[in-house]
């Protein structure tokens, strides 16, 4: 088995996903209103950095977190975006169980496991 073949072909398979699919519809329903997508983004990103920090185990900046939680607050009046969200959600935990099945055998290489 070629691993590049797998790879490409995990790929096709991640683009005909429902998790994927859905993500790229509630994409462009939400594309239709900029300033709804452009605040879901800027959600988004508050979001990874806050996980950061506290990943890390420093404190979020306050300012952040308030304006992630504004933001949030707005968005859910919105159910494109409130879609959206959700469905980047579903994608990312697919992505990250997709993450865990590679990471693990790396960890069996370098003896984490």
């Amino acid at each position: 088995m070629n691993v590049y073949d797998s790879a490409n072909e995990l790929a096709r398979a991640l683009k005909e996903s429902r998790e994927f699919q859905n993500l790229k519809e509630t994409k462009e329903t939400l594309a239709k209103d900029p300033d709804a997508l452009k605040m879901a983004q800027e959600f988004m990103a508050l979001n990874v950095e806050v996980g950061m920090a506290k990943y890390q185990g420093q404190e979020p900046e306050k300012e952040k977190t308030e304006k992630a939680d504004k933001l949030l607050s707005i968005l859910q009046l919105n159910s494109d975006a409130v879609a959206y969200l959700q469905a980047m959600m579903r994608f990312e935990m697919l992505m990250n169980d997709i993450n865990k099945a590679l990471s693990d055998v790396v960890k069996q290489v370098l003896g984490d496991k």
